[in-house]
Protein backbone atom coordinates (compact mmCIF):
# COMPACT_ATOMS: atom_id res chain seq x y z
CA UNK A 1 0.00 0.00 0.00
CA UNK A 2 2.64 2.56 1.07
CA UNK A 3 4.29 2.11 -2.37
CA UNK A 4 1.11 2.13 -4.40
CA UNK A 5 0.49 5.67 -2.41
CA UNK A 6 4.31 6.87 -3.58
CA UNK A 7 3.52 6.04 -6.82
CA UNK A 8 0.20 7.68 -6.88
CA UNK A 9 1.75 10.99 -5.65
CA UNK A 10 4.21 11.24 -8.40
CA UNK A 11 2.20 10.43 -11.20
CA UNK A 12 -0.31 13.19 -9.83
CA UNK A 13 2.94 15.81 -9.35
CA UNK A 14 3.94 14.70 -12.78
CA UNK A 15 1.10 15.56 -14.83
CA UNK A 16 -0.02 17.97 -12.56
CA UNK A 17 3.52 20.00 -13.23
CA UNK A 18 2.63 19.13 -16.42
CA UNK A 19 -0.64 20.96 -17.33
CA UNK A 20 0.37 24.53 -16.24
CA UNK A 21 1.19 26.68 -18.60
CA UNK A 22 1.27 30.12 -19.94
CA UNK A 23 0.01 31.40 -23.02
CA UNK A 24 0.41 34.97 -24.56
CA UNK A 25 -2.18 35.41 -26.81
CA UNK A 26 -0.17 37.53 -29.67
CA UNK A 27 2.36 34.84 -29.41
CA UNK A 28 -0.16 31.98 -29.81
CA UNK A 29 -2.03 33.87 -32.81
CA UNK A 30 0.63 36.83 -34.47
CA UNK A 31 -1.20 39.07 -36.44
CA UNK A 32 -0.67 37.67 -40.14
CA UNK A 33 0.63 40.79 -41.32
CA UNK A 34 1.47 44.39 -39.40
CA UNK A 35 2.46 47.44 -42.09
CA UNK A 36 4.65 49.51 -40.32
CA UNK A 37 6.18 50.31 -43.27
CA UNK A 38 3.80 53.25 -44.60
CA UNK A 39 2.04 56.04 -42.84
CA UNK A 40 -1.81 55.12 -41.22
CA UNK A 41 -4.28 57.17 -41.80
CA UNK A 42 -6.22 58.90 -38.62
CA UNK A 43 -9.40 58.38 -40.25
CA UNK A 44 -9.08 55.05 -41.42
CA UNK A 45 -6.50 53.27 -38.99
CA UNK A 46 -5.68 55.28 -35.48
CA UNK A 47 -9.07 56.45 -34.78
CA UNK A 48 -9.69 52.40 -34.95
CA UNK A 49 -7.09 51.11 -32.32
CA UNK A 50 -8.15 53.98 -30.22
CA UNK A 51 -11.71 52.76 -30.70
CA UNK A 52 -10.43 49.23 -29.85
CA UNK A 53 -8.15 50.16 -26.67
CA UNK A 54 -9.01 53.64 -25.71
CA UNK A 55 -12.40 55.68 -26.05
CA UNK A 56 -14.42 53.05 -23.74
CA UNK A 57 -12.78 54.93 -21.22
CA UNK A 58 -11.57 58.00 -22.26
CA UNK A 59 -15.10 59.04 -24.66
CA UNK A 60 -18.33 60.03 -24.00
CA UNK A 61 -20.06 62.86 -22.16
CA UNK A 62 -17.73 62.24 -19.10
CA UNK A 63 -14.44 60.67 -20.52
CA UNK A 64 -11.91 59.37 -17.72
CA UNK A 65 -9.65 61.87 -16.60
CA UNK A 66 -10.99 64.40 -18.91
CA UNK A 67 -9.45 62.79 -22.09
CA UNK A 68 -11.43 62.11 -24.87
CA UNK A 69 -9.92 60.15 -27.17
CA UNK A 70 -12.88 59.67 -29.39
CA UNK A 71 -12.17 63.11 -31.58
CA UNK A 72 -9.40 63.77 -33.66
CA UNK A 73 -9.14 67.18 -31.29
CA UNK A 74 -9.30 65.55 -28.56
CA UNK A 75 -6.45 62.76 -29.55
CA UNK A 76 -4.11 66.18 -31.32
CA UNK A 77 -4.27 67.37 -27.68
CA UNK A 78 -2.72 64.09 -26.36
CA UNK A 79 -0.26 63.84 -29.46
CA UNK A 80 0.74 67.66 -28.71
CA UNK A 81 1.51 67.47 -25.51
CA UNK A 82 3.30 64.40 -25.45
CA UNK A 83 1.33 62.10 -23.28
CA UNK A 84 -0.30 59.79 -25.89
CA UNK A 85 3.03 57.68 -26.75
CA UNK A 86 4.43 57.93 -23.23
CA UNK A 87 1.08 56.28 -21.85
CA UNK A 88 0.51 53.53 -24.50
CA UNK A 89 4.02 52.29 -24.31
CA UNK A 90 4.37 52.37 -20.86
CA UNK A 91 7.36 54.50 -20.60
CA UNK A 92 8.32 56.05 -17.17
CA UNK A 93 6.76 58.75 -15.75
CA UNK A 94 3.48 58.52 -17.51
CA UNK A 95 0.63 56.40 -16.21
CA UNK A 96 0.58 53.36 -18.56
CA UNK A 97 -2.23 53.10 -20.34
CA UNK A 98 -4.44 50.67 -21.35
CA UNK A 99 -5.37 51.22 -16.68
CA UNK A 100 -4.48 48.07 -15.50
CA UNK A 101 -4.04 45.93 -18.78
CA UNK A 102 -1.02 45.23 -21.05
CA UNK A 103 0.09 47.49 -23.71
CA UNK A 104 -1.95 47.34 -26.68
CA UNK A 105 -0.07 45.40 -29.62
CA UNK A 106 3.34 46.42 -30.82
CA UNK A 107 2.47 46.86 -34.44
CA UNK A 108 -0.27 49.37 -33.31
CA UNK A 109 2.08 51.47 -30.97
CA UNK A 110 4.07 51.55 -34.22
CA UNK A 111 1.39 52.57 -36.71
CA UNK A 112 0.13 55.77 -34.34
CA UNK A 113 3.94 56.61 -33.70
CA UNK A 114 4.98 56.79 -37.57
CA UNK A 115 1.39 58.73 -37.89
CA UNK A 116 2.67 61.23 -35.26
CA UNK A 117 6.21 61.10 -36.88
CA UNK A 118 4.39 62.45 -40.19
CA UNK A 119 2.50 65.16 -38.73
CA UNK A 120 -0.41 63.49 -36.74
CA UNK A 121 -2.55 65.09 -39.63
CA UNK A 122 -6.38 64.95 -39.45
CA UNK A 123 -6.49 62.16 -42.48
Amino acid sequence: MRYSLGAIVIVLLITGSNSCYYDIEEELYPDQFCDTTTVSSYSVKVSQILDQHCTGCHGGTSPTAGVNLETYNGVKQQVDNGSLICTITHASGCSPMPDNAPKIPACDITQIQRWIESGALND
